[in-house]
């Protein structure tokens, strides 16, 4: 194995075993082991951010954001910004219609 695959397969590795408690020094079991803080410190910082959000989102039903009766002309053909944020599965869904629509989108 080349010096970067070996790199690889460490980085691998890690992110495998991120999930492990470590102690306040970062150490883990096996000393020799790599350890990437960056990730451990995204993935603490990432779950602050999103909290206890997945239980959130299933007790609260959204009303559509784009109406039923949308074109794309009316949706993107300005450069005004929409008055309120549009989720991003909403707008996929959109889009995918009128792709399919038009025979864009097979």
């Amino acid at each position: 194995m080349d010096n970067s695959a070996v790199q690889s397969q460490r980085s691998i590795s890690s992110i495998s075993t991120s999930n492990q408690p470590h102690d306040a020094a970062g150490s883990s079991s096996n000393p020799s082991e790599f350890v990437n803080h960056g990730l451990l410190l995204w993935n603490q910082t990432r779950q602050q951010w999103l909290g206890n959000r997945k239980s959130k989102e299933k007790a609260q039903v959204r009303e559509p954001t784009i109406s039923w009766n949308a074109t794309y002309e009316s949706l993107l053909g300005t450069s005004k910004p929409f008055p309120h944020p549009v989720p991003l599965p909403e707008m996929v869904d959109f889009l995918v219609d009128v792709w399919e629509q038009e025979g864009l989108y097979d």
